[in-house]
């Protein structure tokens, strides 16, 4: 800047003045940030959470067949039917079992309050209910299960016969079931659940629950097939979260 005084010229140098932030400026950043953050984060851990329970299960899947590969190999079977034999209980075919998982310990039909207890298992999504209210899908007796000491736990419901009839509700078109039932013929030896982190939540089908049955022909079938496959395959799993006793939406 260029001044003239008395035909005198003088140059002054004024101070360069910094570029910054405004203290105002910046708080109003910080909410934004702060904004989009809330609306990400969900997400963010929600997508986390899906991927670790699809770790999981791939794990707890594949040590499940790997063992009963093991089993069949060690005694020499044809197929499945030599452990999970109809003239034995859920206990002792949980027993036998055992002997081919790495630091396996049995509950024996004792409840303890911790690992060996009865629960409920939620459904994948929540489409029927009892009393105005979303009722359990199934159920984890402590007979015949085995806990390891990664957490996962292994249940065993051992059938007397193979062949049966059985009755359920009828469902009608809104999901929820009814008074009405319907019976039909089921071809299952034996019932086999994993649950990836034992009695902790969310205890759902399909997050941290797959069940599997054991034919009459000696092969396993996976009762969750889709939603296993989405863990095995994708990477992630698909569930609604929701508790018993919320009233149906």
């Amino acid at each position: 800047m260029v001044h003239h005084y008395n035909n005198t010229l003088k140059r002054i140098y004024l101070p360069y003045k910094k570029a910054g932030f405004t203290l105002a400026e910046v708080l109003i950043t910080l909410g934004i940030i702060g904004v989009v953050a809330a609306m990400t984060m969900p997400t963010l851990i929600a997508n986390y959470q899906s991927k670790v329970y699809a770790t999981k299960l791939k794990h707890a899947h594949n040590l499940l067949s790997n063992s009963l590969n093991l089993y069949k190999a060690k005694n020499n079977c044809d197929d499945y039917l030599c452990l999970f034999d109809t003239t034995k209980s859920s206990a002792q075919v949980a027993a036998e079992f055992s002997k081919v998982l790495t630091a396996a310990k049995l509950c024996e039909g004792q409840y303890d309050g911790k690992y060996c207890k009865y629960y409920d298992i939620k459904q994948n999504k929540p489409s029927y209910k009892v009393d105005g209210v979303y009722a359990p899908s199934d159920s984890m007796a402590y007979e015949g299960r085995i806990y390891l000491n990664n957490g996962i736990i292994y249940n065993i419901v051992q059938f007397s016969s193979c062949i049966r009839t059985t009755s359920t509700p009828v469902i009608d078109e809104n999901g929820n079931a009814t008074d009405d039932k319907v019976t039909y013929e089921v071809d299952s030896c034996a019932m086999i659940y994993f649950d990836t982190n034992g009695i902790n939540p969310p205890n759902q089908f399909g997050v941290d629950v797959i069940h599997y049955k054991i034919m009459s022909d000696g092969k396993l079938h996976c009762l969750d097939e889709n939603l296993l496959n989405n863990a095995l395959l994708n990477g992630k799993v698909e569930y609604t979260p929701y508790n018993f006793g919320d009233e149906p939406k």
